[in-house]
Order: C-alpha cells, then structure tokens, then sequence
C-alpha cells in the first residue's frame, strides 16, 4: 500500500498539473485570439485610413490637373501675345531704321542745297507698320517732322 500512496498522490498531481496546464492554454489561447482581433483592428483602421488617403490624392491631383490645364492655356495664349509682340518689335526696328535713314538723307539734302548747283532727288520710301487709312497722311497733308532728340523720355 505504501506504493499506492504515492501513485496516487502523483495521479492527483498529474490532474492538478494537467488543469493547470489546460487554464495557462485556455488563458494563452484567450490571449492570442484577443491579439489576433487587435491585430485585424489595426489593420482595418489602416486599410480604411490608406483608402480615405489614396481618394483625397485623387482628389487633389485632379485639382492640380485641372490648374495645369488653365496653366497651359494661359502659356499658350502668352507665347501667341509674344509673338506677336516680337514681330511687331521686328516691324518697328525697321521703321526706325527707316526713319533714320531719312534724316540722314534730309541732312544730306540739306547741305546739298546749300551748296550751289548740287541738288539730290533721292529719298527713301517708308512704309509705316500697322496704321490704318484713316492714320495716314495724304499728298494734301504737311508732313510733321521730328528728330530724335525732340523726344526726352
């Protein structure tokens, strides 16, 4: 009997061990199911957060796309205004040279005419830019001279 005892008493340990061991897995595997949902929550509110973030980008890249497109409108109209600007630049260097090439004429004449027997009939055609008919001067109107120096700026 004395090894009944014994026997016994480790049967009973056995048990003892054996529950306690079965409570420490329960309460182990309540642990990791609660970890598990805590886990997938934060997942979730990441995923939803990603989602809110990437429809907001959306949202603001079709902004910037559309002031991309009033960008690209409004360069196009400037490139045309420029060029024009620059052809119109280009007309009136020629106008001035022009000009200036018949004050140095009439200079010329000038002292021509001062001198005597010496006479020149040669002038220069100049062709203003852009005047319409009612701008310009007929055979019937004085011509308005001016020099460059007339002119402080």
């Amino acid at each position: 009997m004395p090894n009944t005892l014994p026997q016994m008493s480790s049967g009973s340990e056995a048990d003892a061990r054996g529950m306690i061991m079965d409570e420490k897995k329960r309460k182990r595997m309540l642990s990791n199911r609660e970890s598990a949902r805590r886990s997938r929550m934060k997942k979730q509110k990441l995923l939803e957060s990603l989602v809110s973030e990437v429809a907001s980008l959306k949202v603001e890249i079709r902004k910037n796309a559309d002031k991309y497109e009033v960008l690209v409108q409004k360069t196009i109209v400037l490139d045309s205004e420029n060029n024009l600007l620059k052809a119109q630049q280009m007309e009136l260097a020629q106008y001035l040279r022009n000009l200036e090439l018949m004050q140095t004429q009439m200079e010329l004449l000038q002292m021509n005419t001062m001198q005597p027997g010496s006479f020149s009939d040669q002038f220069v055609d100049i062709k203003e830019p852009h005047v319409d008919s009612w701008q310009r001067h007929d055979s019937t109107q004085p011509a308005i001279m001016a020099s460059a120096g007339m002119f402080n700026y």
